[in-house]
C-alpha cells in the first residue's frame, strides 16, 4: 500500500501528466524514511528515488485551515486526486469524493486501498505481503503441509499501481464524453485475487488447485542455475534429451506421455542433473533453446539488469538523484512510438516546490511565508 499510489502517480507523470505530490510536514511520506542506509548517510532514500521522478513536492499540514485551503485551491483546477488513505480518513479531513466533486465536478478521484472500502477488513492497515498472505498467493501451488512462500518483491503493489493507472485513464477518457468525473478505486487484495485468474477458474470448475511449478525443473549448473519448463510442448523430454546428447527417455514407458513426464519430473531432474551440473548455464540454455525447449538462466537482479536484453530494451533509465548523481533506476515498462516516455524532473526534496506552487495558485509571497511561519507548509 505504501508503493501503489506513488507508483501510479509516477506512471502518469512518465506519460506527461503534471503530478504534484502533497506530503505531510517533515519527515514527509514514509518512503523517505524507509531506507536505513540513506538515513545513516543523510542522503535521499533509494525507495523515494525509485518512485519520485517527474513529480513536484508540496508539503502541507492538512489539519490546519491554511493547509486545507491550499489543497482545495489545487483541486479546483486539478484533473485527478490520488490517495491511499484508509476508508474514512479523507472524509474526516473534509476531502472525500462527495465534497471535492461539488468543488470540481470533473475531478477523477482515485483511491488505492489495502483490502477494499467495505467489509470487516476495510479499515485495517495493509501491505503487499499481507495481501499475498490473505489472498492465497503465499500458498499458491503448495500442498497444505508446505510452508507458505512470500515473494520478495512487492509485485502486488506494482500490479495495483498498474490497475489504478488504467482506471484513472479510463475515467479521463469517459469524462471527455460525459463532462463528469467519477471515483476510481482498487485494492491490493483485489489485485492479488485477480492475479490468480487461472487458478481460481480451475478451482471453481474442477475443484482442483493449480501448481505451475510442477511443470518445471530447477537444476544447478557449473556456474549458476537453469529453469526448464514442460509447458506448451507435446514431448518436452525428447527435446531435453536431444539437447544433452543422451538417449530419448520419452521412449521409456514411464515417460511416454506428457502427463507421465510431468508426473515424473523429479526423476527426470535426477537423470539430467549429472549432465547439467557440469555444464555452464549459457551452454545449457543454448542447447535447450536450439531444441525449442522453454528454459532460462535463473539470474540474480545484478545479472538481469546487466544483461544485453535488459540494456537493449532500455528497461533501466539514468536518473539524476540529489546527492548521488546519475543512477540507473527501473524505468517504465511501456513504450510509445510517437510520444515516448521521458524524465522531466529528478526526485525532489521534501517541499522543494511548495513556494512555486502556492504562488501559482495566487498566494502572495508574504502570505506564503506566513503559512510557513505558522507551520501550515514546509519548504
Amino acid at each position: 500500500m505504501v508503493m501503489q499510489v506513488p507508483l501510479a502517480g509516477q506512471m502518469l507523470s512518465d506519460l506527461g501528466a503534471r503530478v504534484i505530490k502533497v506530503e505531510r510536514l517533515p519527515p514527509g511520506e514514509i518512503l523517505r524514511t524507509l531506507d536505513p542506509i540513506a538515513l545513516e548517510q543523510g542522503g535521499m532514500s533509494a525507495y523515494y528515488a525509485a518512485l519520485g521522478r517527474n513529480k513536484e513536492s508540496v508539503s502541507l499540514d492538512l489539519k490546519t485551515a491554511a493547509g486545507k485551503d491550499i489543497l482545495m485551491k489545487m483541486v479546483e483546477s486539478a484533473d485527478v486526486v490520488l490517495h491511499n488513505f484508509r476508508p474514512g480518513v479523507m472524509e474526516r479531513l473534509g476531502f472525500g469524493y462527495e465534497e471535492l466533486e461539488k468543488l470540481n465536478p470533473r475531478i477523477v478521484y482515485a483511491v488505492g486501498y489495502a483490502f477494499g472500502d467495505v467489509g470487516p477488513m476495510a479499515h485495517m492497515p495493509g501491505q503487499d505481503m499481507l495481501a499475498q498472505a490473505y489472498s492465497g498467493l503465499a500458498r499458491s501451488g503448495l500442498s497444505d503441509d508446505q510452508k507458505p512462500n512470500l515473494a520478495n518483491s512487492p509485485y502486488i503493489d506494482y500490479l495495483t499501481a498498474l490497475t489504478l493507472t488504467q482506471g484513472i485513464l479510463a475515467a479521463i477518457v469517459e469524462r471527455e464524453r460525459s463532462g463528469k468525473g467519477q471515483k476510481v478505486s482498487t485494492s491490493l487484495l483485489a489485485t492479488a485475487v485477480s492475479a490468480q485468474i487461472l487458478e481460481a477458474a480451475t478451482l471453481s470448475m474442477h475443484g482442483k488447485r493449480t501448481s505451475w511449478s510442477k511443470q518445471s525443473i530447477l537444476l544447478p549448473t557449473s556456474d549458476g542455475w537453469v529453469l526448464i519448463l514442460t509447458l506448451f510442448r507435446d514431448n518436452p523430454l525428447q527435446g531435453m534429451c536431444r539437447a544433452f546428447d543422451i538417449e530419448d527417455l520419452s521412449k521409456k514407458e514411464q515417460f511416454s506421455t506428457h502427463a507421465l513426464q510431468v508426473a515424473g519430473l523429479q526423476e527426470i531432474g535426477s537423470l539430467l542433473a549429472p549432465i547439467v551440473n557440469n555444464m555452464a548455464t549459457a551452454e545449457c540454455v543454448s542447447r535447450l533453446s536450439k531444441e525449442d525447449v522453454l528454459c532460462s538462466p535463473v539470474n540474480t537482479l545484478e545479472e538481469a539488469i546487466d544483461s544485453e536484453q535488459v540494456k537493449q530494451n532500455e528497461m533501466l533509465w539514468d536518473v539524476d538523484v540529489p546527492g548521488y548523481g546519475s543512477v540507473r533506476l527501473v524505468g517504465n515498462p511501456l513504450n510509445l512510438s510517437r510520444t515516448p516516455l521521458r524524465i522531466a524532473t529528478v526526485p525532489r526534496h521534501l517541499g522543494e516546490d511548495t513556494q512555486d506552487v502556492l504562488r501559482e495558485l495566487g498566494f502572495p509571497a508574504e502570505t506564503v511565508e506566513e503559512f510557513r511561519s505558522s507551520g501550515a507548509v514546509h519548504y
